[in-house]
C-alpha cells in the first residue's frame, strides 16, 4: 500500500487561474514540490516567480508526479486534460491519483471514475467552495468523495488549501452533487442581491449605504457581502468570476434537478438572469455584472 503523501513530495497542478494560484501559493507554502500546467504563458511564469516548478510537458508532469491536483473549468476541460492530445490518463503510473477539484456534472465525475480505474488511476471527487479569497487563505471547503484509504492518502495535500474537508462518502459523484447543491445557492443569492440592490437604486437611496443596511442584518449572506461591494462600484471588469460560469453552473443545476425531478424554480429564474446577461454581451464580466440585468439603458 503506497504511502500517505508527505512534505516535500511531488504534486502537479493543473489550471492557475483565479483559484489554481491560491492552491499554488499554499501547496508551496506547505513544502510540496508543485509542477504547474496552464495554457496560458503568464500563469507559467507567475508559478515560477511564487516558488513553484513549470513542467514543460504533460509527460514531466506525470513522471514527476503521483498526484494530480486539477483547477480547470469545466468537464471538457477536464476531458481534455485526461484523455486529449498528450492525456495524463495514458502517462500516469499505476496508483497514481487525479483529485478532481472542478465544477462538474455528477453523472461526468462517476462515469470519469470508472475509466480511469481501467488504468490503475484513482479519482478523487474534491469540488471545493470559497472563491478566491478563500483559495488565497487555505480556507476552502472541501467536498470529498471516493475510496477513504485514497482519501487519507492525500489528505495532507487537500488539508493544503482546504479549512474544512467534508467526506461525503465512497461514490464518486456525490461530492460534485453536493456542489451543484452549492452552486444553486450561491447563484440565487447574486441573482437576489443584485435585484435587491437594484431596487435600492431605482428608489432613490445611496447604493453604499443599502449595502451596509442589507450586510448588517437578517438579509446578509456570504454573496452578498463578497459581491455587494463590486455592485455598489459597478466594478464588473475586474473578474473574480465570470457570469458564463454561472450560467454554466446553473445549468448543472438545472441537469440535476431534472434528473432528480426535483422542482427547482428558484434555480430556475436565477439561471434566467444570467443567460440574459451573458446574451446582453456581458459573459466575460464579474458575475455580479447580472444587475446590469436591471440597469435602464
Amino acid at each position: 500500500m503506497a504511502q500517505r503523501v508527505q512534505v516535500g513530495d511531488a504534486v502537479g497542478l493543473i489550471g492557475l487561474g483565479v483559484m489554481g494560484r491560491g492552491v499554488a501559493t499554499n501547496l508551496i507554502k506547505s513544502g510540496f514540490k508543485t509542477y504547474g500546467r496552464d495554457v496560458n504563458p503568464e500563469s507559467l511564469k507567475w508559478l515560477e516567480s511564487a516558488g513553484g516548478i513549470v513542467a514543460k510537458d504533460a509527460q514531466e508532469l506525470a513522471a514527476r508526479c503521483k498526484v494530480v491536483v486539477s483547477f480547470v473549468v469545466n468537464d471538457k476541460q477536464t476531458e481534455d486534460v485526461l484523455f486529449g492530445d498528450d492525456g495524463l490518463a495514458k502517462l500516469l503510473a499505476p496508483d497514481s491519483v487525479f483529485i478532481a477539484c472542478s465544477t462538474m456534472s455528477p453523472k461526468y465525475v462517476h462515469d470519469l471514475a470508472s475509466r480511469l480505474a481501467e488504468r490503475k488511476i484513482h479519482l478523487i471527487d474534491a469540488p471545493v467552495s470559497g472563491g478566491q479569497s478563500g483559495a488565497l487563505k487555505g480556507t476552502l471547503t472541501v467536498m470529498l468523495a471516493g475510496d477513504p484509504v485514497i482519501c487519507e492518502r492525500i489528505h495532507p495535500v487537500l488539508s493544503s488549501f482546504g479549512g474544512k474537508i467534508f467526506q461525503l462518502g465512497s461514490e464518486h459523484g456525490k461530492g460534485s452533487q453536493m456542489k451543484v447543491i452549492n452552486q444553486l445557492l450561491c447563484g440565487v443569492h447574486i441573482a437576489a442581491a443584485a435585484e435587491a440592490l437594484s431596487m435600492a437604486q431605482q428608489s432613490g437611496l445611496p447604493l453604499d449605504v443599502s449595502l451596509e443596511v442589507l450586510k448588517s442584518g437578517a438579509a446578509s449572506s456570504w454573496m452578498l457581502g463578497d459581491r455587494g461591494p463590486r455592485m455598489v462600484a459597478q466594478d464588473f471588469d475586474t473578474v473574480m468570476s465570470a457570469v458564463d460560469i454561472f450560467v454554466k453552473d446553473m445549468s448543472l443545476v438545472l441537469d440535476s434537478a431534472r434528473e432528480g425531478k426535483f422542482p427547482a424554480s428558484m434555480a430556475h429564474a436565477a439561471y434566467l438572469q444570467y443567460i440574459k446577461a451573458s446574451g446582453d454581451g456581458f459573459g466575460k464580466l464579474d458575475d455580479s455584472a447580472v444587475m446590469l440585468n436591471y440597469i435602464k439603458k
